[in-house]
This record gives C-alpha cells, structure tokens and sequence, in this order.
C-alpha cells in the first residue's frame, strides 16, 4: 500500500503527466511511438472514486506443496475452499508441469501443450468462490510462454505454492457493466 501511496502522490504532483517525448532505436520498426496523454488535474480523485482498493495490517502466508498428477488450479482452488479463505495474492509458485493448459491473451481456449516445463511465475488473487492467476512456464529449450492459468496444468515432479491471505477482506467477482464487460474483482470489507 505504501507503494500506491508513493505513486499517486508522483502523480499527483505531474511527476509523469510531464514526461518528455521518447524515441525508440533506429530500426525497432517504432520509429515514432504514441505520446501518453497528459492526466488531467482530478485524476487521483477519479482514481479513487472508480477503483477497488482497501487495506489491512493482518496476513496469514499459507504454504502448500503439490505432487505429481495434481492440477496446479484445481489444488489452489481445493486449499482455498478448505480453508475458506475469502481473499488472499498468489505470491509464488516454483516446480514443475508434464502438461500446461494456458489461455493466450484474447483468446476463447486454452493452449494445452505436454512435454516438461519449470514453473518460472504466478501471480493473481483467488477467493473461495473464484480466482484471476496467470502462469509463466518455460520449455525444456528455455523458451517463456504465459496467460491465463486454467484447470489441466499436471504437475511432474513437484509445485511449492505460497499464498498469502488477507484477513478482514473479502474478494468478490462481479459483472463490470461500466467497464470489461467481465465479471470483475470486487473487494469488499469482511464485514459487508
């Protein structure tokens, strides 16, 4: 939070509404790239006003660790239930798949690929009723591939996932009709 504190006063104070214009290298192909446009006076207040955002003092770290066959999403979903944790970050998670099933970007399906990968990233929020986690994974050839964590990543050998909960929060997903068109998250004191 003392990051997004930090942040909105820089850009409160113009820190980045004044950037200057940047050039790319020659030959990039990105001769002139667009120019952000200058924030207007209010925007830390509209910010606020159409943002989720909320804070607590209190977290517990939960540690879990997967073995083979498991389903990387189906285990977090299955602990998260168990314990019925009602917000909590994905923190890490290193090991590795026989099979990943990752959605690209903009896309309806999952990619399901099989072969060996090392789980080199994950991040999201997951609640009991749902979840947003995205996965990097790399190839035996060391190339990096990531998207969207669905059900269907195997687990080879092993997976050490850490989470972290938030207490007195809780995580919603909601239809954003004024914005994606997607059930969004929502976040919401444990009280309400």
């Amino acid at each position: 939070m003392k990051v997004f504190a930090m942040l909105v006063v820089l850009l409160a104070a113009g820190a980045f509404a004044q950037a200057p214009k940047q050039k790319a290298p020659a030959g990039t192909g990105i001769e002139n790239p667009p120019h952000a446009a200058a924030l207007p006076p209010d925007w830390t207040e509209q910010l606020a006003s159409r943002h989720e955002a909320i804070s607590t003092e209190k977290t517990r770290i939960h540690v879990l660790r997967l073995r083979p066959g498991d389903d990387l999403l189906e285990a977090i979903r299955t602990y998260v239930q168990a314990k019925h944790i009602q917000a909590a970050v994905v923190l890490s998670a290193v090991g590795s798949l026989t099979q990943a099933s990752i959605r690209f970007a903009n896309q309806p399906d999952a990619s399901v690929r099989a072969g060996h990968f090392e789980i080199v990233s994950i991040t999201g929020t997951v609640e009991e009723g749902g979840e947003h986690v995205h996965l990097s994974i790399s190839t035996e050839k060391g190339e990096t591939i990531g998207g969207h964590l669905v059900s269907g990543c195997r687990i080879y050998t092993t997976a050490e996932v850490t989470l972290e909960e938030l207490e007195g929060v809780r995580f919603a997903r909601e239809l954003d009709k004024e914005g994606s068109g997607w059930e969004e998250l929502k976040v919401y004191p444990v009280n309400q």
